[in-house]
């Protein structure tokens, strides 16, 4: 990227554990749904790491993975795959799958989103199997948490859906993978939504 060889890219240095300790904690039956920060996450699912320099090259062909089902490609617009994620978990619902769930990744900056609350919002009212995972790195791509919103912590947002809401040391991977591993057995066990706020 600073050879100019390919376009955006979204630096994740720091932020590996929320994606690659959740991705431990699912199955091969759970989808694995992210913003474009989640690259440990993708290896651990199985997407390659020449899909990654394709991709941001422009080509659409880097978003192909057959060798990570059930795991979408990237998404760049904040906030805009938390309902995808929740219409993947409503489809899953419809068809009697009881024993698979979506992980959803998105930064601070999606908190302030709507989609991000109206995904939130059904997904509470269906009871889908959803786990919103939110990686608070502190910084809305320019602009800091604290001039983005009045909440205190972003997980509280969830409480007013109803959600079982968590907040945990984003660089302490074991101790996303505790949360993670409850919120898809919660999941799977037909409890609905979660929301972890990885910091």
């Amino acid at each position: 990227q600073r050879q100019g060889r390919i376009g955006t890219f979204g630096p994740c240095s720091g932020m590996e554990a929320p994606s690659a300790a959740t991705a431990l904690a699912m199955t091969e039956r759970d989808w694995f749904v992210s913003s474009f920060r989640e690259y440990a996450g993708w290896l651990m699912r199985g997407v390659p790491p020449s899909n990654h320099y394709i991709a941001h090259n422009g080509w659409e062909e880097g978003n192909v993975a057959p060798s990570a089902p059930r795991t979408l490609p990237m998404n760049i617009i904040v906030g805009s795959q938390a309902p995808h994620a929740v219409g993947i978990a409503y489809a899953m619902k419809l068809r009697g799958e009881k024993d698979s769930a979506v992980a959803v990744f998105f930064g601070d900056g999606a908190t302030s989103q709507g989609d991000l609350h109206e995904a939130m919002n059904f997904a509470s009212l269906w009871k889908l199997p959803v786990v919103f995972v939110c990686q608070n790195n502190q910084w809305a791509i320019s602009v800091p948490v604290r001039k983005q919103t009045a909440s205190r912590t972003l997980a509280q947002k969830a409480i007013g859906y109803e959600i079982p809401a968590f907040q945990v040391d984003g660089n302490d991977a074991l101790a996303v993978y505790r949360v993670a591993k409850e919120a898809f057995d919660r999941a799977h066990a037909g409890g609905g939504p979660t929301f972890i706020e990885a910091v």
